[in-house]
This record gives structure tokens, sequence and C-alpha cells, in this order.
């Protein structure tokens, strides 16, 4: 998605409407979740690639207008993969998509001998050249596409596990990265934010003291298992409100009794930190998750018990020489 035609003001109205005008990693400040040969241009032949992989897109995408809750571009927890996939095709046309097998850790999460496929969607946006391999540094900046992304503008997760063909989303990242000149103001956007998803229940800053940023500010909104929001006199409040994580490729907790979740990650640039310079926003629903797992845990144990037994029973009617 090319940013640089954008003015400052649309990328203030961008932010205000927290919709498809950008973003997504930065150098710096990047936790791993448990991830120069041309001129650097916008990421605009992935889109040719994603109508091939997933057929014609159709916009706009077509969603189940019964499911409740906040969104993030239009993402709900509790939808399908398929429309999740629409929707993120629909907000980001250009972007590089891409799906991996796994969601939940194979140490807590056994699947037996059932093939788990397209468990997590990842959409990302920006600016690209060709990946160069010629060299060791070159190789390094290979990423996703096969492509060299020069200036990353957004990345969008969305974690869907479920059975083929019963992949229901759990949880959406979502983070943008703003260029000098098109970063919209800090309290501008915790404004827009607070209008989308009401008054949130924990702001903190912390000086980040890197060349990069000046301030990490994080806003959460926090509730128990029943929708009630969560208040700091509550003893699940401080571990409900530090399980989940904004940006896309941080790490995610989640425990019973905690319920529906949002993070927001605000990274100033040091230069100017009264602007944006990224904004990440995730959100999952943590004992709803939590139930989930278990759930499916379980219907993967039946298929396996019924694959032994039918093996077995297969084996009980063979011939044996001896």
């Amino acid at each position: 998605m090319k940013r640089s035609s954008i003015s400052l003001a649309a990328a203030i109205t961008c932010a205000l409407a927290l919709s498809a005008c950008g973003g997504s990693d930065a150098a710096g400040e990047n936790k791993a979740s448990g991830e120069k040969a041309a001129p650097a241009k916008t990421a605009t032949a992935s889109a040719k690639d994603a109508d091939d992989a997933l057929g014609k897109l159709k916009c706009p995408a077509k969603v189940d207008k019964s499911l409740a809750g906040p969104d993030i571009i239009g993402l709900k927890l509790g939808m399908s993969m398929d429309d999740a996939v629409n929707v993120t095709r629909c907000h980001a046309k250009d972007a590089v998509v891409v799906f991996e097998d796994r969601w939940f850790e194979p140490y807590s999460f056994n699947t037996h001998q059932v093939k788990l496929e397209k468990q997590v969607l990842i959409a990302q946006s920006g600016e690209t050249s060709p990946c160069n391999f010629s060299s060791y540094e070159g190789m390094q900046k290979c990423g996703l596409g096969q492509r060299a992304w020069d200036f990353v503008s957004e990345k969008i997760k969305v974690a869907a596990p479920g059975l083929p063909g019963e992949e229901k989303v759990v949880g959406v990242w979502r983070t943008q990265t703003f260029k000098e000149g098109e970063t919209p103001a800090v309290e501008t956007v915790i404004a827009a934010l607070t209008e989308k998803y009401g008054p949130y229940q924990r702001r903190t800053t912390k000086n980040v003291n890197n060349n990069l940023w000046s301030d990490r500010i994080e806003l959460a909104w926090a509730s128990d298992a029943a929708g009630a929001p969560l208040s700091e006199a509550n003893p699940a409040y401080v571990q409900c409100v530090a399980n989940v994580r904004a940006r896309v490729d941080d790490g995610q907790v989640w425990r019973d009794g905690c319920g529906m979740s949002i993070a927001v990650t605000i990274l100033a640039p040091r230069a100017s930190p009264a602007v944006v310079g990224e904004l990440s926003v995730g959100m999952m629903n943590q004992s709803e998750l939590y139930a989930y797992q278990e759930e499916l845990q379980l219907k993967l144990d039946d298929i396996e018990s019924k694959r032994r037994a039918d093996e077995l029973d297969k084996a009980k009617t063979s011939d044996v020489e001896l």
C-alpha cells in the first residue's frame, strides 16, 4: 500500500477512523512471538498472486452481521477464516497474503495425526524490491512473499485455528507504521480509539530511550468473563491486562477468567514525541479462547481415538502368517 502519496490530513483522518490507510513493523521494539537491487515499489504484484491462490477478490466483503463485539478494520472474533480473508484483502488490496499452519504451541496442543492448515493469516503491505541473493545482507532483507521489504506500512495477523473447514477467528492484530509527514497526533489517535472502544482501563507511558523512539504509550481495555470492565481492585486485573499485546509480532498469553481484551501500543518518534510513528492494536477474548482450545483438543482426541479403534478393528480381521 503506497503511503508516500497520502497527505498529512488524510493520515490523520485514517487514524481517526482506524481504517485501511497504512502501517506495520518498524525497526526497534520488535519481540518475536512463542519472526535491494531495484528501486523500491509497492507490493502490487502480490495482488494478482493472491487472486490466483484465493480466488477473485469481491468487495465489499460479506460478513456475518450477527457477530457482536469490537472489530479491527472490520475483523471480528468468531468469524470464519474465509470471511477474515475477504475482509483483510478488501482492506489491503495490495498486501502480500500468507498463511501459517499452527497457532497453538505444540507443547500445549496435540494434533495427533490430523493435519491442520491455514490456522493463521498474515497480510503485509508496503514498499518492496526484488530480493538480492548476491550478498548476505541482501538475503537477510528478503522476507514475506519473497520480496525485500524497504518499508512495511501495515501488517495484519488473524489467528483462526480449527479443524479443516471449521477455522474460527480468535484473535486479531494490526500494526501500522507512519512515514515522516504522515504521522497523526498522539492525542488525536487516543481520542479516536476511545470513541471506537470506549473508556480504557489503563494507560501507561514509558521512555523507550533508543535512537528511533521516544515514548511507548500503552492502552488496555480489559473485562472479566462476563464482560464487565475490570478495575484495579480486581486480583485478576494486572494479569488480564498484561496477557494481550498489541503488536503483530509480540507473543500472546491467555487465561480462563479474563474476558474481552484489547491492547494498544503507540510508539512516538524521538524527533517528534507528540505524534505517532507506529500504532498497534490487538484483541482477543481470553476465556473464550481458553475454552475453544480445550474444545478443539477434545475433538482432535476423539478423531484420534476413532482412528486407533478403526485400525485395531481392521487389524483383527487380517490374516497372520507365522
